[in-house]
């Protein structure tokens, strides 16, 4: 089992909450490398977020494998009448929450450019397509509330 962050939006990520299903666009490497049983740490970015901006607000375990399809189900896919994310996957909720991802920053390995953790936050999934450490995942999950 491996662990992987995503950057969602936070009108997206309600929608993940209340389906259960996640989804990545055309070209993401998630669906080579996320299996089920894999862990998802879902970040929400700051650009267009009411109150969850800046924040890691759960854990997931994927639960199926990826499939493909073409209906539109997030609010972003809805508004542009187009799929933007075709790649989906189950996943189910382990720890829901939210903590600041600047405050967690000095707590986490994986985040070695500590005067630039932005950095880490790029890609689908994030971090460059490498794994979160299971250290990491302890630290950010006792750190949900």
């Amino acid at each position: 089992m491996a662990n992987w962050l995503f950057t969602i939006t936070e009108e997206n990520f309600e929608v993940v909450k209340s389906s259960g299903v996640f989804g990545v666009p055309e070209g993401s490497k998630a669906p080579k490398l996320v299996k089920p049983s894999d862990k998802l740490i879902f970040y929400v970015m700051k650009t267009g977020a009411k109150s969850l901006g800046g924040m890691i607000v759960g854990v997931f375990r994927a639960t199926s494998s990826w499939r493909k399809e073409n209906k539109r189900l997030w609010p972003d896919e809805i508004r542009e009448k187009k799929v933007k994310y075709p790649f989906r996957i189950n996943v189910e909720p382990i720890k829901l929450g939210a903590v600041s991802f600047k405050e967690l920053v000095p707590k986490l390995s994986f985040v070695v450019n500590k005067e630039r953790p932005q950095v880490h936050l790029i890609g689908t999934p994030a971090n460059a397509g490498r794994p979160i450490p299971d250290e990491d995942i302890a630290v950010i999950l006792s750190s949900l509330s």
